[in-house]
């Protein structure tokens, strides 16, 4: 079978079996929400929220902003809600075919099968085809592509379907077009490589510094390449030519939204969520929010115990430090590339260190970094792996626990809701809710799910015991616990989806152990010749 089918098969396998199709985060939530609007001429918030008798509770609540002619819109990016749009109209239309099933949970379903679950395997084949560009083996590049599936927090993140992987998936396709012009001097792939620039920034604003990161890797490596200002030029008109209309079409969407082409919907959402009459008489956010006076967030995305980017990604110390050890051994372009990365990751930590919400509120891990750790480690996430094989004893054996550790730090991620830790901070003081060890208290929630009596600490018994409090907040913080306290993955939601039980068991089974043995079959066919 040809490798790069096999590691399409090998992906779609672990990616299905991991799916939960019923959660796909508040954020992607409201961006179908957006999506759905578009096509069916409803408006994005529902009008009987803006009714005189809706009375807000919080400011900033339903994700809203006013914008031209005081219309009210989700503040989000487009790109999204494009990229779903299609799948929401099918699962639409096929609803009435399965009437049982409730119409929204019908789309998620479809957009999960037909735009996320496509997008991540596209993911992980640029994963091995960026590998193959830095002249990895054949062999070890597609088993290293299937652990950097599933040992690093891009397995998560194909769970709950937030913008980081689809803009991973934009940025490597970025980094490999730019590489394959440099090297084969084909001007259509510097085309092809602003276009995926474009349309990152289309997905997450934010994606300005990913453009920023590969636009001075593909300059850099021209120059280094050719040392030739006429070519320079000549390829960065052609990668301005595929990124520039996507990138107006982003400020035009803004200005018709907006009013301005240079106001995004979160920079107008933080400038109404002080000022705008509809949230008067709510008690005010502190005036420079959500600006912090320290940059908590350096030390929170490297160190903290809550959000740590070296525990929830373990392969990324090792590989760091095997990264610094073969530096010499590196291919110039891979030496580029991972200076370019680590920059790339250095800049996202300094942009969102001052933000309230550097950590990314309930989401696993430090979601506005994850992205950049993904790209960190596709390189060298092979030269780890050919360190183990290479090596005996001790060695072997240390690096094979940090993968099988990887993996089951990943598997954890993916069984309950990503939100159930987060909910449980709100039982704590607001300035310990991002200093507790989340990964710790996962690990206690799920043996507490196989057997609740086992520990006083388990969700059950805290709820039994905070339930006689009469508080109405802590009533709320004990529901959202109690509801976010579930397993998610798609055959545990047979009752939600009208499916016979047995059978959805037995297929998803079957495809569990088909992943494994097809994953196991590509380690052992690794060769270093």
């Amino acid at each position: 079978m040809n490798r790069i089918i096999k590691v399409a098969l090998v992906a779609l396998l672990w990616i299905i079996v991991t799916t939960s199709a019923v959660d796909l985060g508040g954020d992607t939530s409201r961006r179908l929400d957006m999506a759905h609007a578009w096509w069916t001429g409803q408006p994005e918030i529902p009008e009987i929220s803006l009714t005189s008798d809706y009375k807000p509770e919080v400011r900033g609540e339903q994700w809203m902003v006013f914008g031209v002619d005081n219309k009210p819109y989700i503040f989000y990016e487009v790109g999204q809600s494009v990229l779903m749009l299609p799948a929401d109209w099918i699962g639409t239309q096929l609803h009435q075919y399965f009437p049982d099933i409730g119409e929204k949970d019908f789309r998620r379903l479809s957009v999960t099968f037909l735009t996320f679950i496509p997008l991540n395997v596209a993911t992980v084949i640029a994963c091995f085809w960026l590998l193959r560009i830095f002249k990895v083996n054949e062999n070890l590049a597609a088993f290293s592509s299937i652990i950097w599936l599933i040992g690093s927090t891009f397995l998560h993140y194909a769970q709950i379907p937030f913008q980081n992987n689809q803009v991973l998936l934009l940025v490597i396709l970025g980094y490999g077009c730019a590489l394959v012009a440099s090297l084969d001097q084909k001007p259509l792939f510097a085309l092809l490589g602003g276009l995926c620039l474009g349309l990152a920034i289309l997905i997450r604003v934010s994606s300005i510094l990913h453009v920023l990161t590969v636009s001075l890797f593909f300059i850099t490596y021209l120059f280094y390449k050719y040392r030739h200002r006429k070519i320079i030029f000549q390829y960065g008109l052609i990668w301005l030519g595929g990124f520039l209309p996507l990138f107006l079409l982003g400020r035009l969407l803004d200005y018709i939204r907006y009013g301005s082409p240079w106001m995004t919907g979160q920079r107008l959402w933080v400038k109404q969520i002080h000022n705008h009459p509809f949230w008067s008489n709510l008690p005010e956010f502190p005036e420079n929010w959500p600006i912090l006076s320290d940059s908590i967030g350096i030390w929170g995305a490297l160190f903290s115990p809550a959000k740590s980017i070296f525990i929830y990604d373990p392969l990324l110390l090792p590989c760091l430090i095997l990264g610094i050890v073969f530096w010499k051994r590196f291919l110039p372009e891979i030496k580029l590339y991972l200076l370019s990365v680590l920059l790339n990751l250095g800049l996202h930590i300094a942009v969102t260190s001052y933000l309230d919400f550097w950590h990314g509120d309930s989401a696993w891990a430090a979601r506005y970094h994850v992205t950049s750790v993904h790209l960190i480690l596709l390189p060298l996430i092979p030269v780890l792996i050919e360190f183990m094989f290479r090596s005996r004893g001790f060695k072997n054996w240390i690096i094979k626990t940090i993968i099988f550790l990887s993996i089951i730090i990943q598997s954890l991620s993916i069984i309950l809701s990503f939100a159930l830790e987060d909910a449980q901070g709100y039982l704590l003081p607001p300035e310990r809710r991002y200093l507790e060890f989340r990964l710790g208290q996962r690990i206690v929630n799920v043996v507490c799910k196989v057997n609740s009596s086992i520990s006083d600490s388990c969700i059950t018994e805290k709820i039994a015991k905070l339930s006689e409090i009469q508080d109405t907040t802590l009533g709320r913080t004990l529901k959202r616990i109690d509801y976010h306290n579930r397993i998610v993955l798609l055959p545990f939601n047979y009752a939600r989806y009208r499916w016979n039980r047995r059978w959805t068991f037995i297929i998803w089974s079957v495809m569990l152990l088909l992943a494994i043995s097809m994953t196991i079959h590509l380690w052992k066919s690794v060769s270093l010749e």
